[in-house]
């Protein structure tokens, strides 16, 4: 095993949480923009030659293919970077467990390499300015000689992959961003979503109640009436409360219709908010019961949930254009060509 000079742990995890941001957050948004959507893909004639020995084509999109070589060096820095998001040491054993997720990461660069040949058909190229600022920050991050090592320790074979890495989520960045400009909607196309999912706008019924819940009939009937005479029902509740709620005077905090047992619930519904009525029997006992906050239902109004109605819209859209680049790239995956664990 290779051993590198020591580092502080704390600087080292930011670093390697820096570079987890670059290697996994951009490309899994990519993939997850329109994996769900986009599958199943549309079947794909396997026109590729046997495998090299050794080293095999695992992804071919048009005439560009990328091995096990050029795989397992990205997943081992992903994976090194996803345990160092968790602040876990990435053990051989951790990298074992971990080696499961091979087939799946093998999917995510298929979609961006798609997404990589769609930014190369747009013409777009990558900020270099921010691609060096990127690194720059890196490596002021990193104790001053100590950065090739810590380069190495998060598995890049050479700093040339990881300013690689930097300029492929810049361009999957401009690609996703072109995605999102496109599928802007118009107002009609908000309204029209706003009104299919009003459900999803809908806040429903809530009451807020105390209780003081006990075992015997007569003692709740004399605390309702102790509470109907002006006593404090909180402190009713700490005293003679026999649930958990007793702490805290008896509150029950907010519920919807169907959280609590019907019986319950019958006299909640009936109970005029701010007066103390019971006793109320359910299977847990006796319950003196006050409701102090009743909400009707009420539909949020639109203008109040636009923004967020039209940003449902846009995601949609800009799912299915990804679906579409996906299905329409002629993008093949070997999984069956990974290594056995």
């Amino acid at each position: 095993m290779k051993t590198f000079p020591r580092i502080d742990s704390r600087r080292r995890l930011a670093v390697l949480g820096l570079i987890a941001l670059l290697v996994s957050g951009l490309p899994l948004a990519a993939a997850q923009s329109g994996q769900e959507a986009a599958e199943p893909r549309a079947p794909q004639v396997d026109t590729e030659p046997a495998p090299a020995q050794g080293d095999p084509v695992l992804v071919r999109l048009g005439e560009r293919v990328e091995r096990l070589s050029d795989i397992e060096w990205r997943f081992d820095v992903a994976m090194r970077s996803f345990a160092a998001g968790q602040g876990v040491p990435y053990t051989d054993e951790i990298a074992a467990q971990l080696r499961g997720l091979l087939p799946n990461y093998l999917e995510q660069r298929g979609t961006e390499l798609v997404l990589l040949r769609e930014a190369d058909i747009r013409g777009f190229t990558p900020d270099e300015e921010s691609v060096q600022q990127t690194l720059a920050g890196l490596k002021a991050s990193v104790p001053e000689g100590e950065y090739e090592s810590a380069l190495a320790e998060a598995g890049f074979p050479a700093e040339t992959n990881l300013v690689q890495i930097i300029r492929e989520a810049d361009l999957i960045t401009q690609v996703l961003e072109a995605l999102r400009a496109e599928s802007a909607p118009s107002d009609e196309e908000i309204r029209v979503r706003y009104l299919a999912d009003l459900g999803q706008y809908t806040v429903p019924e809530t009451f807020c109640a105390r209780h003081i819940l006990v075992a015997d009939e007569a003692l709740a009937t004399e605390l309702v009436e102790r509470a109907q005479a002006g006593e404090d029902f909180a402190t009713l509740a700490a005293e003679n409360g026999t649930d958990g709620t007793a702490a805290n005077g008896g509150d029950l905090g907010c519920f919807q219709r169907g959280m609590m047992v019907s019986d319950f619930e019958n006299a909640v519904v009936a109970a005029t908010v701010g007066e103390v009525t019971g006793p109320v029997q359910t299977q847990f006992g006796y319950h003196a019961l006050v409701v102090y906050d009743h909400r009707p239902q009420q539909v949020r109004p639109f203008e109040e949930v636009q923004e967020d109605v039209a940003a449902s819209v846009a995601a949609d859209a800009a799912s299915a254009a990804m679906a579409g680049l996906l299905r329409g790239s002629g993008l093949v995956t070997y999984p069956e060509r990974l290594p056995a664990p």
